[in-house]
């Protein structure tokens, strides 16, 4: 893919960020999108083709007027990366309301406000890609992640579905499953992660991933890939026994 007009989701911090300044450095426009002004400021400065767009996912008109502006100010949106990412270790057996529809409101309903809206925007120019990340964590449900595991499987089948039925239109769905990567969100997190990976080289497997390929799955890093991927294809007797070793010991 040449370089064109990126759109990121979540650019304030974390992957996002990283991401946003390295397509910058790859010759980019950029645009960066997230509900901390002072964040994506920070990630803007020093990079005169990072443009700053504050939005809640969670507002369905400000998206739609986001999408406006972006291709007022830079004339299209030839990737959208969606990174934005809601997430809260959770206690054994809680399925308290308020703390899914969080979750769900910014992981899953969160790519849903903006597909329409962007979807149209994209068929108007002739195509373009429309990646979302998800997570290893959504290959299957994993103890005191019922929320957020819940959200990452609903992309990974929502993306499934676009990816056949937005072909025609010319625009390449594209799901990114990163396994465990330092940042704001793991830094909660008070369990081992196995195969913990720098903010950096999570954003270089994204770019050269989304930049060099058309592939639908952008999964990494491979072992973490597998091991899930193996778990989920156990037969259910085994793979609940495996799960349950999961819990936490009393």
């Amino acid at each position: 893919m040449k370089p064109g007009v990126a759109w990121i989701i979540g650019g304030g911090s974390g992957i996002g960020a990283a991401v946003a300044q390295r397509l910058a450095r790859q010759g980019w426009t950029v645009a960066i999108s997230g509900r901390r002004e002072d964040k994506l400021a920070a990630v803007a400065k020093g990079h005169p083709t990072i443009g700053s767009y504050p939005l809640d996912v969670t507002d369905g008109a400000a998206i739609k007027a986001a999408v406006q502006q972006i291709v007022a100010d830079m004339g299209r949106i030839d990737l959208f990366i969606f990174g934005a990412a809601a997430w809260q270790p959770m206690d054994v057996g809680d399925y308290t309301y308020d703390k899914f529809a969080k979750v769900v409101d910014t992981n899953y309903l969160g790519v849903i406000r903006i597909a329409n809206p962007l979807i149209e925007q994209m068929a108007r120019q002739g195509g373009g890609h429309f990646a979302v990340i998800a997570s290893v964590a959504g290959y299957f449900g994993l103890p005191r992640s019922a929320a957020y595991s819940s959200t990452k499987a609903a992309l990974i089948n929502l993306l499934e579905t676009m990816r056949s039925e937005l072909a025609p239109r010319n625009i390449v769905v594209r799901m990114i499953a990163p396994g465990f990567v330092k940042s704001e969100l793991t830094h909660k997190n008070d369990f081992p992660m196995p195969f913990l990976m720098e903010t950096d080289e999570a954003a270089q497997r994204i770019v050269d991933g989304l930049t060099q390929s058309d592939r639908f799955e952008i999964a990494f890093p491979k072992r973490m890939v597998w091991l899930m991927k193996t778990v989920r294809w156990l037969p259910y007797p085994v793979f609940f026994w495996l799960t349950g070793k999961m819990l936490p010991k009393d």
